[in-house]
């Protein structure tokens, strides 16, 4: 029996030798990449983020409307009733009614243009301008961040599927020595104590593969969430090796200089600082020039006769063509207030980008270290993987010779099944963290070769902007 069993346990246990702790992948495959261009297609969050700056680009449009005239059209026509001093002078001298009621008409074009108006024209703009920025920059943050979602969910579902695998290929092997010892057991050869042992492994096994089909539903679905599509024959992805830093100095100088959060975060004190230089325009007096036209008719009860003269008419005509200078003496303290109020926006924007750079060194430090101490762990890993194909096949070939238990070699074959799921959880662990460390220094989308799209760009350079 124990010859038999030896050949089956190496039959499938070099089956098990066959598959390399990173397995094959097909060649004509879903890329990471291709993954992360449709996620940044669909996905809400980058929707919302794009229509966020395109709210802060119509802003920027209605500040540039005040360096253009305002044109007003009015007109109007209905019955007027009226009792005014001029009304009861005719009734008492002419013995009319001391009321009349006309047919009123009114006509009026006018423009204004703003002269001067304490430079809040100009630092509207500007403001509304690096608001329009801290958004499109925000909008390149919330990217990189879902590529960076979709690259951890895609090396997460891979991973699921290789450890499917093994568990398969596991199971497979504990199923075909359960079959042998079970038909020694039968005809009266084998130990009852032997099938026990390999029915408790069996069990085992049928968990482990159960597990692991429970956590490859989990990332299938997490994937979909992401891209919106199930995943579909996809490959093993490979980072830029020449984009990682080599340090953790520089990794931090890059994320500190390049992070699009940080960059947002910069323009969002610039446009506090001038809204706050648009707040002291109110101290200074408003100039503009008006220029009007009014053609009326029956205004205020004077339609143009008299009871002892010739009708001359009611209309009233009138052009003017104005330079009118306005300056508020005193508000109740609101435009020092206003002023106040925009210092602390100043204050509450640098302790924002304050957090977001911590935040940006704390991800850049962990991403750093996940990396530097998983490729000092990955060493002993493996050599656990390479010491647990020894001691299997040590193992098998002392039970040949009757020196070690059934239990003994299962109990290998656990160990190495264990060491390979531990070994390629790493490297996976590996991968994600370079991603992780592309993402922190803001170059994830460069590394995947992602073209966003020219929209993302807006309809105007704006200061701090992409460029």
């Amino acid at each position: 029996m124990k010859n038999s069993v030896s050949r089956t346990l190496k039959k499938s246990v070099a089956a098990l030798a066959v598959a390399a702790v990173l397995l094959p992948t097909s060649v004509a495959a879903q890329s990471l990449e291709q993954a992360v261009a449709t996620a940044l297609d669909t996905h809400p969050q980058i929707r919302q983020a794009f229509n966020r700056f395109k709210v802060r680009e119509e802003q920027v449009n209605q500040a540039f409307a005040g360096y253009y005239p305002t044109i007003d059209f009015d007109a109007g026509i209905g019955r007027e009733w009226t009792e005014s001093p001029s009304t009861r002078r005719d009734a008492l001298n002419y013995n009319v009614d001391d009321t009349k009621e006309l047919t009123r008409r009114e006509i009026g074009v006018s423009l204004r243009q703003v002269i001067f108006s304490g430079f809040q024209t100009t630092n509207e703009v500007e403001r509304s301008e690096y608001e329009a920025s801290a958004e499109q920059w925000a909008l390149f943050a919330s990217a990189e961040d879902v590529a960076l979602e979709v690259s951890r969910a895609y090396l997460e579902f891979l991973r699921a599927t290789q450890i499917v695998v093994l568990a398969e290929r596991n199971l497979e092997s504990h199923q075909i020595i359960f079959d042998q010892v079970k038909q020694k057991t039968d005809s009266g050869l084998g130990s009852t104590a032997d099938l026990s042992q390999v029915t408790g492994r069996l069990a085992r096994a049928h968990s482990n593969l159960i597990s692991s089909k429970n956590n490859l539903s989990d990332a299938t679905i997490t994937y979909k969430k992401l891209v919106s599509i199930a995943p579909s024959d996809t490959r093993l992805p490979v980072p830029d090796a020449v984009m990682l830093p080599t340090s953790l100095e520089q990794a931090i100088d890059m994320s500190t200089i390049e992070h699009p959060t940080l960059k947002s975060a910069g323009n969002d004190i610039n446009a506090a600082t001038a809204q706050r230089e648009s707040a002291k325009g109110n101290y200074y007096p408003q100039v503009t020039f008006d220029l009007s036209a009014g053609w009326d008719d029956n205004l205020d009860g004077t339609d143009g006769t008299s009871p002892i003269g010739a009708d001359v008419g009611g209309n009233s005509d009138e052009v003017l063509a104005m330079v009118r200078v306005s300056y508020n003496l005193f508000s109740g303290g609101a435009d020092r207030a206003r002023e106040r109020e925009a210092a602390y926006s100043i204050n509450q924007s640098k302790a924002i980008q304050q957090e977001a750079y911590r935040d940006v060194v704390e991800g850049t430090t962990l991403a750093w270290n996940a990396r530097d101490f998983l490729s000092q762990q990955m060493t002993y890993l493996r050599q656990h993987v390479e010491s647990a194909i020894e001691t299997r096949n040590a193992y098998e070939d002392q039970f040949k010779l009757g020196q070690r238990t059934l239990i003994d070699v299962l109990d290998s074959e656990n160990e190495l099944f264990q060491a390979r799921r531990e070994y390629l959880t790493a490297e996976y662990d590996d991968l994600i963290a370079q991603y992780r460390l592309l993402n922190a220094t803001g170059q994830l989308l460069d590394s995947l070769r992602i073209t966003t799209p020219e929209v993302w760009l807006g309809e105007d350079a704006y200061k701090g902007g992409v460029q």
